[in-house]
């Protein structure tokens, strides 16, 4: 049997987060967007997050921050420069830009893909996400290529959503 969807808005659901984290739990929630692909596929994965200060952040973990704007960001930090981090989605080309540690409001501990746990901090991972990262330069065509790998595994199924 699967569990039922409620989709609430982005302010009801990163109060809701908010909440959680500050009473010391983690929090779980589905991605929504593309920015992370090929990692994080939206509709499909969810992450769990969990509060963490500032100097625990490194380069390479996925953060939730809330940008300047107030929208809020579930990409990867690529850079730390001083009291600033940068951060870059894992299917963009192009950087964020520099936001302060005050931005971050939980970092990603697990994934989970189709009922699969995934530790971020696992060696395998870890290797993963560091290899992808210095593949920056050659991201676009690397997406190219997997987008249109995956179109070719993916053609005739319905997709969901």
């Amino acid at each position: 049997m699967e569990k039922e969807k409620k989709l609430i808005s982005s302010q009801e659901l990163f109060s809701a987060i908010g909440e959680l984290l500050a009473q010391g739990r983690q929090a779980v929630f589905t991605v929504t967007g593309m920015s992370m692909w090929p990692f994080l596929c939206h509709g499909r994965d969810q992450v769990v997050v969990e509060a963490c200060k500032p100097e625990e952040i490194r380069v390479g973990d996925v953060v939730l921050l809330q940008t300047y704007l107030g929208n809020y960001l579930l990409h990867r930090v690529t850079k730390i420069k001083g009291d600033c981090f940068e951060t870059t989605g894992d299917g963009n080309c192009f950087r964020d830009g520099y936001f302060p540690f005050s931005a971050v409001k939980a970092r990603v501990v697990r994934m989970i893909r189709k009922g699969r746990n995934i530790n971020c901090d696992s060696v395998y991972w870890k290797l993963v996400f560091f290899f992808w990262r210095q593949m920056f330069p050659v991201r676009k065509q690397l997406l190219g290529v997997l987008r249109r790998i995956s179109r070719f595994f993916h053609k005739g199924k319905k997709r969901n959503g």
